[in-house]
């Protein structure tokens, strides 16, 4: 009776662990320094170190940097200061977290120039990114 119950009690375990696997979603995230970053009037353009030790550089709208959204900043003054991290999930891009001086003198900061063709580089429905 006893090794019944038990091995009762061990299947139960086994399928709610199974189980439990099977929903697990799958998470991957990179961090990366920013080597500069420039504000615009419709987000943020970002300039970042690849592996290579090159420039890389994506545009990410500010409309992405609400509750519930693609982005989230956030300002500080740590000495890590500033890099971002990406989120895929499921292989897909999830959201981008920013994380930048909150002195906007900082030499990391500067200003882009508004213009059509500046403007049109902030249309953007995902966040492609060559490390």
């Amino acid at each position: 009776m006893k090794k019944g119950i038990i091995i009762l009690v061990l299947l139960a375990m086994l399928t709610l662990h199974i189980s439990a696997q099977s929903q697990d979603v799958e998470m991957f995230v990179k961090t990366v320094p920013i080597y500069k970053i420039y504000s615009h009037s419709l987000g943020y353009k970002v300039f970042y170190t690849k592996t290579d030790m090159s420039l890389g550089e994506f545009n990410v709208p500010h409309t992405w940097f609400v509750a519930g959204g693609r982005g989230e900043v956030v300002f500080g003054r740590d000495p890590s200061y500033p890099y971002f991290s990406v989120f895929w999930k499921d292989g897909k891009f999830s959201f981008i977290r920013l994380f930048l001086w909150e002195d906007f003198s900082h030499i990391t900061w500067g200003l882009l120039k508004t213009g059509p063709e500046v403007n049109a580089q902030f249309e953007v429905e995902d966040l492609n990114i060559d490390f």
